[in-house]
């Protein structure tokens, strides 16, 4: 009798183990949150994962800062990519299929914006989460990027009103800012 235990409970647990395995196996995902965009020819500028509901809009927002005046760049205007990522770095469309984005050629001083409503997404979850990128190109003819000049922004507001809920201004930490102090000698 103790040899039949002894053997039932060993096909249980070499059942429950391959059942274990083949679960976390085909369970797995790879997981992509960048873009495909290649980094030498463009300067990416990348917000965090913020969230937006009924009745709100997120606008990402960026100026050329660079004065009219300033030699340290060559002359023409900047293009910009506006767009936005949903969670697994894909690019968000609108109902009608088209990509959420806004190409822009910024002149010195001049500033652009893309805005996404929620209201006017297709319909799904209660609650959006999205990622605001700026994708900044080299000034034609060189190979110069004015990376530095783009200063991004983003912000939400209700629709019913022009109060803004949220300013985000400046993703130091993805342009490789370091926040923390100098510890103490």
């Amino acid at each position: 009798m103790n040899k039949k235990r002894l053997l039932t409970t060993a096909a249980v647990l070499i059942a429950s183990a391959t059942l274990f395995t083949l679960c976390t196996l085909q369970g797995t995902r790879p997981a992509q949150a960048q873009t495909d965009e290649a980094p030498p020819t463009v300067g990416h500028i990348s917000f965090g994962m913020t969230g937006i509901a009924q009745g709100q809009t997120i606008r990402l927002g960026v100026v050329n800062s660079l004065r009219p005046n300033d030699v340290s760049f060559p002359a023409g205007p900047s293009r910009v990519v506006l767009t936005f990522l949903d969670a697994d770095g894909n690019r968000l469309r609108r109902r009608d299929g088209s990509i959420i984005r806004r190409t822009v050629q910024l002149e010195r001083g001049q500033a652009a914006f893309l805005d996404l409503n929620f209201d006017e997404f297709p319909p799904g979850p209660t609650r959006l989460e999205v990622r605001a990128v700026v994708n900044v190109f080299a000034i034609q003819d060189t190979n110069v990027i004015p990376y530095d000049s783009a200063v991004p922004s983003v912000q939400i507001f209700n629709n019913g009103s022009p109060r803004t809920t949220v300013a985000v201004t400046n993703p130091g930490v993805v342009r490789g800012f370091n926040p923390q102090p100098d510890p103490p000698l």
